[in-house]
């Protein structure tokens, strides 16, 4: 089964860039798509365009067409990972599993070419996850200097994540688990920094962003796992 692996659209954000991802859409054969978490931004449709809405419609098409699975983010707001439902009545966990009528999982796992892999968001590897105020002021930061300069913006973004240890400490995490748990690989996204490297014997692969250039997204075909980058 041929599967593409997208994460972090954040489908609703002003910086999602719809026209790549329909592009992606488009181009990749795919019978099974696994969207990895952060799928929609907000519940706030107010900021939703026309663009965004008729790409969630695109996204519920092709669940009713071919296999698709829903992986749970951190913007998926009231998810109880432990016991894996909706804490509430109201929220992305449980707006979007009914928009694409699927139900909204916490991991899955792959069997590629007789190794064990497990996709999931990868939050959970975040210490910064634990102080929302924390990140609200850094999105507000980012958010005013995308204002004065969109490329400085991205830039301060990724080297922050990178002098401040975040990439690096997420990326420890995640192979620790997979070390743990005897996985062979792991495929994430969360941090926005598409990467695909071995560490220690794991394969750790994170799709990156659609907020963010450059974009990127995950494919198995013939049994053989790769990363692909998307150029603006």
């Amino acid at each position: 089964m041929d599967t593409l692996i997208l994460s972090d659209l954040h489908i609703g954000s002003r910086h999602c860039d719809v026209a790549l991802i329909n592009e992606v859409l488009d181009r990749v054969r795919f019978d099974r798509l696994i969207l990895n978490g952060d799928t929609i931004n907000t519940v706030n449709f107010r900021k939703f365009t026309r663009a965004h809405w008729d790409l969630l419609d695109r996204l519920r098409r092709v669940a009713r067409e071919r296999s698709v699975i829903l992986i749970r983010g951190n913007h998926d707001h009231d998810w109880d990972h432990h016991t894996a439902v909706d804490r509430t009545n109201f929220g992305t966990s449980c707006i979007l599993p009914g928009i694409l009528e699927v139900p909204m999982h916490e991991e899955f796992r792959l069997a590629i070419d007789g190794r064990n892999y497990l996709v999931l968001h990868g939050d959970r590897f975040d210490p910064t996850i634990n102080y929302p105020k924390l990140t609200d002021v850094a999105v507000m930061c980012y958010q005013l200097t995308t204002k004065i300069n969109k490329k400085l913006a991205k830039w301060l973004k990724k080297k922050s994540k990178r002098f401040g240890g975040l990439l690096e400490y997420v990326r420890a995490r995640t192979i620790a688990y997979a070390r743990q748990e005897r996985l062979d690989g792991m495929i994430t996204g969360h941090t926005h920094y598409a990467e695909d490297l071995y560490v220690d014997g794991v394969h750790y692969v994170n799709t990156g962003s659609w907020t963010e250039h450059p974009c990127a997204y995950a494919t198995v075909v013939n049994n053989a796992l790769a990363l692909h980058y998307v150029a603006d």
